[in-house]
């Protein structure tokens, strides 16, 4: 391999594993707004098959309430968002 491949290998190895130690720091209060395992196990995935991916984001209903009744309707969703992504400094 190339030098120059040699080096874009680690820093794609590197955007990898920095992601895990964010998630693992993270993961209380991940926990805590609701992020659940499912989400970070598709987060995790993505990253193995695309180690550089620029960014990630899951979204999904945690718990949904609907009511109809004489010709009314009653909707409230909750929702979480799971981004992941690098900013600029």
């Amino acid at each position: 391999m190339s030098p120059d491949g040699e080096i874009l290998r680690c820093e794609m190895e590197m955007s990898k594993n920095y992601y895990k130690d964010l998630m693992l720091r993270f993961a209380k209060e991940l926990n805590e707004v609701g992020v659940t395992e499912n989400m970070i196990k598709c987060a995790h995935d993505s990253f193995d098959r695309t180690p550089n991916l620029a960014g990630y984001t899951e979204e999904e209903d945690m718990r949904k309430f609907y009511y109809r009744y004489d010709g009314y309707t009653i909707e409230a969703v909750r929702t979480v968002k799971f981004t992941v992504k690098k900013s600029l400094p």
